[in-house]
């Protein structure tokens, strides 16, 4: 969706407007000493950018960072930004990072350029390849691409996909409108501190989703379109292995649907359950674990949640980041669809709606984590919900009534555990403190229409105790 990432600079323009004039400059240099400290982190003011012949096959290393910059948007100044801050540290003997940015010059022309970034400068690749001068970030084979250009030229024992640009979950909502920043976050004088506005959702306000979505050509990519594009890269240029991780460079990513269809293709998901700040990810932080060596997997999974944290923890408590092990995400999947058909089973037997009313309980904003686009809820705090209101499901029959909330009991301890076990590392500012690292789709009206041409609602009885949920 369009702003999986913020203008920053104009959410704290409009923030100053409404501070009180007394405390206007106290609330200035206080912003401004948070950015310098945090969000800025001493980018460097000027990484040449160097033509390259550059066609030579590299050596193998141990990683290899690929990062699909979709920034033909509204983000286009925080992918200049994030490459400079890449460039801090730079490819070297352990790793390689290499980019694929899409994006407008000044003039209006679409360009579309590889750079293998490193210490101190970026080296263009494609500067003489008129076919690729202008690609569409919304079109899965763009993506393919990018994918075959970076392992063929860059082998590497492992490999990270970074996807950077908007981004809005599961949902794959057919128009567009542009947002305004301060439409997501505002500035709180009292708290001197950016909060997520949650007087509108997130689709409300945005009506298409937004990966790697490409203003010129109006295409984004659909999970249809990353099903395609993951089965080829998986299939034809990593010879079945896995890549290492996939992360999201974009707001609200971080859910069981969206782990469902990356499963097959990544060991391990990183990314946002919440919305996020048009800075992103700090990449010289994150890859600073680099310098001394190569990490594994988990280390850096770890560091690159440890350094978001120290990012975004001085500026706002409405943040969160979490990393994910897909091996066991099938247990969490049939896990859900036992609950789910269990919960099927209760509503078309419960005495006088108890089974609903539990259950809306449980799902309610006042008691229950939810995030800037409100159908999306914390499983974790949900399941822990439901076991606090088991004993108020009451059934026509006393004995499916015992037996029911004996096993939807067993199933959501099991179902907790799991997810403490899947999400190896989590951080969550303060607004979000019972978020444990994983979301799922959970409307309080009715189911967006391309819910149900997902692979997760296909195959799970999710999708079938959310129409009885919400027609009963």
């Amino acid at each position: 969706m369009n702003s999986a990432k913020r203008v920053f600079s104009t959410i704290l323009l409009l923030s100053f407007l409404i501070v009180p004039t007394q405390n206007a400059d106290q609330n200035i240099s206080y912003l401004f000493e948070k950015i310098c400290l945090g969000l800025e982190h001493h980018v460097p003011g000027d990484i040449p950018i160097v033509k390259a012949d550059f066609h030579r096959v590299q050596e193998e290393k141990e990683w290899t960072i690929i990062l699909y910059v979709s920034a033909d948007n509204d983000l286009a100044p925080f992918s200049i930004r994030n490459i400079k801050q890449m460039a801090e540290v730079g490819s070297n003997e352990h790793f390689n990072i290499v980019v694929q940015l899409d994006i407008r010059k000044s003039n209006g022309k679409k360009i579309t350029r590889r750079y293998f970034v490193k210490k101190g400068k970026v080296l263009h690749l494609n500067a003489d390849d008129p076919d690729s001068q202008a690609m569409d970030s919304g079109d899965p084979e763009t993506l393919v691409s990018c994918c075959k250009w970076a392992i063929t030229e860059f082998p590497a024992k492992n490999y990270g996909l970074v996807l950077w640009n908007h981004g809005a979950g599961i949902l794959d909502p057919s128009r567009y409108r542009a947002i305004r920043a301060e439409e997501l976050f505002v500035f709180n004088p009292r708290t001197q501190r950016l909060e997520i506005d949650r007087s509108l959702g997130y689709l409300e306000r945005m009506l298409h989703r937004g990966i790697c979505f490409d203003d010129s050509t109006g295409n984004y990519l659909t999970n249809q379109d990353l099903e395609y594009a993951l089965e080829t890269i998986y299939t034809k240029y990593l010879d079945e292995e896995k890549f290492a991780f996939v992360g999201f460079d974009a707001c609200l990513m971080q859910m069981v649907e969206v782990a469902n269809l990356f499963k097959d293709y990544a060991c391990v998901i990183i990314g946002s359950q919440e919305a996020s700040l048009g800075y992103g990810w700090n990449y010289a932080d994150m890859f600073r674990q680099f310098e001394d060596g190569a990490p594994d997997l988990e280390e850096l999974m770890r560091h690159m949640v440890k350094t978001y944290k120290k990012t975004y923890e001085p500026i706002t408590d409405d943040y969160t980041l979490s990393a994910i092990c897909l091996n066991k995400i099938e247990d969490l999947e049939e896990n859900l669809h036992e609950v789910a058909a269990l919960l099927l089973n209760g509503l078309k037997k419960q005495r006088n709606g108890a089974v609903k009313k539990a259950v809306r309980a449980s799902r309610s904003r006042l008691i229950c984590t939810h995030f800037d686009e409100p159908s999306y809820i914390d499983l974790y705090h949900f399941y822990g919900n439901l076991l606090r209101h088991i004993e108020y499901m009451k059934l026509l029959d006393d004995r499916d009534e015992e037996l029911f909330q004996s096993d939807l009991e067993d199933l959501l301890i099991g179902g907790r555990d799991l997810i403490e076990e899947i999400v190896f590392a989590n951080t969550v500012g303060e607004s979000l403190a019972r978020a444990r690292g994983i979301s799922i789709y959970f409307p309080e009206r009715g189911i967006h229409s391309s819910y149900g041409k997902t692979l997760f609602a296909k195959e799970n009885a999710w999708m079938q105790f959310l129409i009885q949920y919400l027609s009963s």
